[in-house]
């Protein structure tokens, strides 16, 4: 056999910069609040830090919400020749409903969400099995081959990591206390086993 075998394909996954509610600890899902200016600067670093290490993206994709839009838009534009992205609602964050906006003080104060944080159920906000089943398609949906840069939110994309990556069930404890920073990627390459190269990755990117 000669020749080099083919690179693996690779997922760049990214959560979106901040925003003012996550400086105030609210929970925001549905609500298109745009990054701050930490948030632009956040997104602004690690196209820099690609650029620098010569990596570029085959696809992109990204939750339509305006932080994570913003985000790409910010990350990619230090990337010349990247493609347009892709935008797919299953990439929003977990619908937190009547609990949208609510501090870490509020929630601590309401026995059903306390009860939520553990696993439990909390009537209008979206399911772990909802979640599972629009991660698991959104993952399934990627491309194949080639680097794919995809910018989504927090809680959606540990959800995701647990789920599809490390085939846990939606809410397990391991993926929900996995930590996801403002624009620090993880870095996954997808097969029959995943392999997690890094997580909240800095320089340098390669592996």
């Amino acid at each position: 056999m000669t020749g080099k075998p083919p690179a693996r394909a690779r997922i760049y996954l990214v959560r979106h910069g901040e925003t003012d509610w996550n400086v105030e600890e609210r929970l925001l899902s549905f609500t298109d609040m745009p990054l701050n200016a930490r948030g632009e600067d956040q997104a602004r670093t690690p196209g820099e830090e690609l650029a620098a290490e010569g990596i570029g993206f085959d696809h992109v994709r990204c939750s339509p919400r305006v932080r994570a839009t913003r985000s790409a838009e910010l990350i990619l534009g230090r990337l010349p020749g990247s493609p347009a992205p892709v935008l797919d609602d299953r990439l929003v964050e977990v619908d937190f409903g009547p609990l949208e906006g609510r501090t870490a003080e509020e929630l601590a104060a309401d026995p059903g969400a306390v009860a939520w944080r553990a696993g439990a159920p909390y009537p209008g906000v979206e399911t772990g099995e909802q979640v599972e089943s629009r991660a698991r398609a959104a993952w399934a949906d990627l491309p194949v081959e080639g680097t794919t840069f995809l910018v989504a939110h927090g809680r959606f994309l540990r959800n995701l990591i647990g789920i599809c990556v490390l085939d846990l069930p939606a809410g397990a404890a391991a993926a929900d206390r996995m930590r996801m920073r403002n624009c620090r990627p993880a870095v996954v390459e997808p097969g029959r086993v995943p392999l997690i190269l890094s997580l909240n990755a800095g320089p340098p990117y390669r592996q």
